[in-house]
């Protein structure tokens, strides 16, 4: 399933997380995305989005985007 077929967060989120666990990041990050940008404040996608990024200045970025 392509992450353009989704129709909801619910499913999105649940193809992102499945696709980072078998160690397909980006195609996980894609769909990461496509939840982010429906959903702006998403906290469980920021976490995972923070699992794709390499970079620790990226890792914070994303984890500062979660609301407290």
């Amino acid at each position: 399933m392509a992450p353009q077929s989704l129709t909801t967060i619910e499913e999105a989120m649940e193809f992102a997380s499945e696709a980072i666990s078998r160690g397909e990041i980006q195609v996980g990050k894609e769909a990461l995305s496509w939840v982010l940008q429906q959903s702006p404040s998403h906290p469980t996608a920021w976490m995972w989005m923070a699992c794709c990024v390499t970079d620790e200045s990226q890792k914070q970025d994303c984890y500062r985007q979660i609301p407290s």
